[in-house]
């Protein structure tokens, strides 16, 4: 990627969303507490991975890692 990584960040965390709720929707039982904690969860699991992602070298070393 070509973009600063704040801009990496934030795509990175609105897909992880933009997946997981949907996924969370399907898994979770429909009672909406349990989708409120699984919907924090998934905010707590991914902003932490975007950061890695983003702004310790996550992406570069997936690309060197998958273009052998």
């Amino acid at each position: 990627m070509d973009s600063s990584p704040a801009v990496q960040f934030a795509v990175t965390v609105v897909a992880a969303v933009v997946i997981g709720v949907p996924l969370a929707t399907l898994l979770a039982p429909p009672d909406p507490y349990t989708q409120l904690f699984t919907l924090g969860l998934l905010l707590v699991v991914a902003v932490p991975v975007g950061y890695y992602l983003s702004y310790r070298g996550g992406y570069e070393s997936l690309s060197v890692r998958f273009d052998r």
